[in-house]
């Protein structure tokens, strides 16, 4: 008896080391999958046949790199943006600095209610044909869950993930009834494959936008419309003049963040090749934490010490005196 309990339980190890091993080897061949790819890049314009794309997001950081990029392989452009100075200024900079291509502006707060935000986007697309969209809005609402304004929890969702669905929906609708090639990209992040407290609907949001272009992409590669979702790592754009409290672990993170311009470089490479692009040495770190601890241990271990992070504390503590003050 005890020969058999000895026996299954070396089968058991061998198999687990097994199955440890092939989850390795294929991340680690996903991998050099991209460092190939990013030494062959690819002209949009020529692999679609495109002549315009819709970026959103697009007045700085990720979202401008990528309409630089587009407009510099002559391919014409969407700007779709808060209608702030920052978009106005990026539109001016880019026509004069590509007059061989047609620039186009729709200033929208992407988190308005019922899909608001699409009427001015189909007014301006709907004499053109969308082949290339890039999803790409978002930003980082900070504090607690139970401390923030359900209103600003709900701009932040739907600006990160919501938004995506009708946009999506509407230009991929487009491309299936003129039997077009299409690529259809989402900007997801390295926190999406981990537990996010202190800016709670980040990560779910990123999370949502990685499994949403996924399903998307399987319903769709065999018409041959590609869809990709890159999972930047720490990226040095204004995602860092976040709203609500400022965190330390963002300013940390600010420091080793990547440019805007190796993002896009990297989501041109990705086209056609790989739907999940893992970007940077955090987002490397996310994924082997996963494939070492099962999920569910791993967030046992989030929630059960989160309370002893420094702005974990700070944000309860403020939490705190805000309530005492209420009550006095």
């Amino acid at each position: 008896m005890i020969y058999i309990d000895t026996l299954l339980w070396q089968v058991f190890c061998y198999i687990c080391g097994w199955i440890g091993l092939i989850s390795i080897l294929t991340y680690v061949i996903a991998i050099a999958v991209q460092q190939l790819a990013l030494r062959f890049p690819q002209n949009l314009k020529r692999k679609y046949k495109a002549q315009w794309g819709l970026v959103t997001g697009s007045s700085s950081g990720i979202g401008k790199a990528i309409a630089e990029r587009l407009a510099s392989q002559d391919i014409n452009v969407v700007l779709v943006a808060l209608d702030d100075d920052l978009l106005n200024n990026t539109f001016v900079e880019l026509q004069q600095k590509y007059p061989q291509v047609q620039i186009r502006k729709v200033g929208v707060n992407l988190a308005l209610k019922d899909y608001a935000y699409m009427t001015p986007i189909l007014a301006a697309t709907e004499d053109i044909k969308v082949q290339l969209v890039f999803n790409n809005a978002g930003y980082i609402s900070t504090g607690l869950f139970a401390d923030t304004d359900l209103e600003r929890l709900r701009c932040n969702l739907e600006c990160n993930a919501g938004c995506a669905v009708p946009i999506t929906h509407h230009f991929l609708r487009k491309m299936i009834e003129r039997k077009e090639k299409g690529l259809i990209t989402f900007t997801s992040s390295a926190s999406c494959y981990l537990p996010g407290p202190t800016a709670t609907l980040y990560s779910p949001s990123k999370a949502f936008l990685t499994n949403f272009a996924n399903t998307i992409a399987a319903e769709n590669h065999d018409i041959g419309i590609d869809v990709v979702v890159i999972h930047p790592s720490p990226v040095n754009t204004n995602f860092y003049k976040n709203e609500g409290p400022q965190l330390d672990s963002l300013k940390t993170a600010q420091k080793a963040a990547a440019s805007p311009a190796n993002i896009a470089e990297q989501i041109f490479a990705s086209a056609g090749r790989l739907t999940v692009w893992d970007q940077g040495l955090t987002c490397g770190v996310f994924r082997v934490v996963n494939k070492v601890l099962d999920y569910q241990i791993f967030t046992e271990v989030i929630t059960r010490f989160a309370f002893l992070n420094g702005d974990h504390k700070k944000l309860c503590k403020a939490s705190k005196t805000r309530n005492e003050g209420k009550s006095q």
